[in-house]
């Protein structure tokens, strides 16, 4: 019986390894090297299982320990550490998922058998090891499973690729960049549908499945044009959204140190983005496309818009030359074709001027939207609406319009006294230091941060994280330090002008927040600066 109640207890924390461990494979984007780093980082937290599988074999093969209390010990170490737990986003049962749960279900029902025939010692074996080794299970079932994966992806992809082929009068716009392709997407989708019938893909859908998948089921036969956000983790990553799709144009909001795990190098990152550019140029496809339902129609070259603010991106460009394909540069600086000036912000929103090549200028435009990087987005999209022919006033007017993108500097409604902008997307030193800015705009409040920083970033994640929080220890008047991730590196960086009675740490940031609201007196403004997913 008592082996019973512990192979039982066994198979329960069994059972909740699988659902975390296929979680973290799912948040990983079943990508086999972000799967790998990931264990790499996290091997502390297979301690009790390494601890166990020692003292088994110990146990089994030399008789040497009492394995009855390493067994209970690892039961509850393993089942706190596997427990459910609040996550920010959750475990989605895709047909994919079902396929990898039920192999490790099946793999370990065979580890169980021997306990349910023999019901001793010998079969109680079994199921040790296969608790001891359940992360290692999950993840052969991972790998024997990802050539059949691959297969079905790949009959996805040529589906949705068939779909867009048949469509030879939709005008695919593609958008990648480090930073800034979800708001220059739903900002740009606002701006065409002025004019045009569009499909964009949803939310922050940027991979080749995401992007398989709105084709299959939103893109409509009387679309003109379907804009593509593309993201990037590794080499050759938009490249293969780009076979998909066959894009037509294209725009690069930015370029800067985001995934270096994977991509190593700030080069790669580059070279990877520029794949879009690339797709347009090689098309064979014929270099002229009519868009749009009215009489007319309108007839193009294909359009390549570059945020030329970015050296690298300027650079890079100097290696496109072709008389088929149209290359813009949009940005803040006076050197564009196209770009913003006159800037000003307040806690309501901004105002600016739109100025453009051929004397396509849009004076005194006025945006709920927070921050100058936002502006820098709207000039993106508002640059290609005018190169698509949307007229200016009715640009003018949609841009008032125009709401903040969910998670990206957006001024949540709620207490006139705790203020929340929202920027929990938001990765990167750029785009971290520019929310920071923000705050600068509220006066009247006291000022509050509150961020996990950045992930990913590999050899330089100590030192962006660092500078950060240097850059915003100078505007808020608080610091809250969410995790362990970055920790010491922040705290190092709000140092720099914060005494340490204003730094604060909590585990969730959902305590952070309850904090600050209540915890600190005043009219604040609270800062809700990058977060890590569940994985992190």
């Amino acid at each position: 019986m008592q082996i019973v109640r512990f192979s039982v207890a066994c198979i329960i924390v069994i059972f909740l390894t699988i659902l975390r461990q296929v979680h973290i494979i799912q948040l990983n984007s079943y990508n086999l090297d972000q799967q790998i780093i990931w264990y790499k980082k996290n091997i502390g937290s297979f301690a009790i299982n390494i601890t166990l599988l020692v003292s088994a074999i110990v146990y089994y093969e030399l008789k040497f320990i009492p394995i009855y209390f390493v067994v209970i010990i690892a039961i509850f170490g393993l089942l706190i550490e596997n427990l459910p737990r609040k996550q920010k986003k959750k475990l989605v049962f895709t047909a994919r998922i079902k396929r990898l749960v039920f192999l490790c279900l099946l793999f370990f029902f065979i580890s169980t058998i021997p306990v349910i025939v023999f019901k001793n010692d010998f079969g109680l074996k079994f199921i040790v090891y296969a608790l001891a080794l359940a992360p290692a299970i999950i993840f052969v079932a991972y790998l024997i499973l990802l050539p059949v994966e691959n297969n079905i992806r790949k009959k996805f992809m040529n589906e949705a690729k068939n779909i867009i082929d048949k469509n030879d009068r939709l005008y695919v716009i593609g958008i990648t960049g480090s930073f800034g392709k979800t708001s220059t997407k739903f900002f740009l989708d606002r701006l065409l549908k002025i004019k045009y019938s569009v499909c964009k893909t949803p939310e922050s859908f940027n991979t080749a499945m995401g992007t398989t998948l709105t084709i299959k089921n939103d893109l409509r036969n009387i679309d003109d044009i379907f804009i593509s956000e593309m993201g990037a983790r590794r080499p050759n990553d938009i490249k293969e959204i780009c076979d998909i799709v066959s894009p037509f144009g294209a725009i690069i909001t930015d370029v800067g140190n985001m995934h270096l795990d994977t991509f190593k190098t700030i080069d790669n990152v580059l070279k990877t983005k520029f794949e879009l550019v690339d797709s347009v140029y090689s098309s064979d496809e014929c270099r002229t496309k009519k868009i749009g339902l009215s009489e007319s129609g309108i007839v193009t070259k294909p359009i390549i818009l570059l945020n030329g603010d970015n050296d690298l991106i300027r650079e890079k460009a100097k290696e496109y030359k072709s008389k088929n394909v149209q290359i813009y540069f949009y940005g803040l600086n006076s050197n564009n074709d196209f770009y913003a000036t006159n800037i000003n912000g307040s806690d309501k929103g901004m105002t600016f001027d739109f100025l453009g090549r051929d004397g396509n200028d849009i004076k005194s435009l006025k945006t709920k939207l927070l921050g100058k990087y936002n502006i820098v987005d709207l000039v993106g999209a508002i640059s290609y609406s005018v190169l698509l022919s949307i007229d200016k006033e009715d640009i003018r007017n949609e841009v008032y319009k125009i709401e903040p993108v969910k998670h990206r500097l957006e001024l949540l409604d709620g207490d006139p006294m705790n203020l929340i902008i929202d920027d929990a997307y938001n990765a990167n030193l750029k785009g971290s230091k520019n929310a920071s800015d923000v705050l600068s705009t509220f006066s009247g409040f006291t000022k509050i941060i509150i961020t996990p920083g950045m992930v990913e970033l590999n050899d330089k994640q100590d030192a962006e994280n660092e500078e950060f929080a240097a850059y915003a220890s100078k505007i808020v008047d608080y610091a809250i330090i969410v995790g362990n991730t970055n920790k010491l590196s922040l705290k190092k960086g709000f140092e720099k002008n914060l005494s340490g009675d204003k730094i604060y740490y909590f585990d969730r940031v959902e305590d952070a927040i309850s904090f600050a609201r209540t915890g600190i007196a005043g009219k604040k403004v609270i800062l809700l600066e990058n977060d890590l997913s569940d994985n992190y």
